[in-house]
């Protein structure tokens, strides 16, 4: 019995057509915005399909793309959940501006930092294995446990929660408010 699951399958040969359309309209968007190079839309324009047919010619940009845009969804969903509950509160849509356009710019290196830390993991996910001096396949280790295996995932995973690693997290952590409770 098919499901809605399955659907997934069926657009994996079409794979390509979305980091096309979103590559496009994102330059065709910025170069409309900046006037960078004309103010014709349909230079823009061309520039922008040019770009968007570059990327279909990289099977990595393609795969780093579709990697990310479901992580900024979440994330842009987040923060449009975020602004609802404000606004349940209270909050008034000069308070969100006046939060975005403070002097400390806090709220601006949060998306920064949760940016950097999407394209890290896609990074990460879409190249892995692939990149160093230890190629996929190739390492000939047959050893299944701990980080000495050949999946990049696999080994990330060992590393991040080995017992060490989360106990210097959690000293780090006593640490930061150790600090923040005697400073303040």
């Amino acid at each position: 019995m098919a499901t809605v699951l399955d659907i997934g399958g069926l657009f994996q040969a079409f794979d390509f057509v979305f980091p096309f359309l979103f590559v496009t309209v994102l330059v065709l968007a910025v170069l409309q915005k900046t006037k960078a190079i004309s103010e014709s839309a349909a230079i823009n324009g061309i520039l922008g399909v040019i770009c968007g047919f570059m990327i279909i010619l990289s099977r990595t940009l393609i795969d780093l793309i579709n990697f990310m845009i479901p992580w900024f969804t979440v994330a842009i969903v987040f923060i449009v959940l975020m602004f609802l509950i404000f606004s349940l509160f209270g909050a008034k849509e000069a308070n969100f501006l006046e939060a975005l356009k403070a002097n400390d710019k806090t709220v601006i290196w949060v998306i920064v930092g949760v940016g950097i830390v999407i394209l890290v993991a896609g990074l990460g996910k879409v190249l892995g294995q692939n990149i160093g001096p230890y190629l996929a396949n190739e390492t000939g280790i047959t050893d299944g446990s701990g980080v000495a295996t050949g999946s990049f995932e696999q080994n990330v995973t060992a590393t991040l929660f080995h017992p060490k690693v989360l106990g210097l997290l959690v000293l780090f952590g006593i640490a930061i408010f150790a600090v923040l409770l005697l400073t303040s």
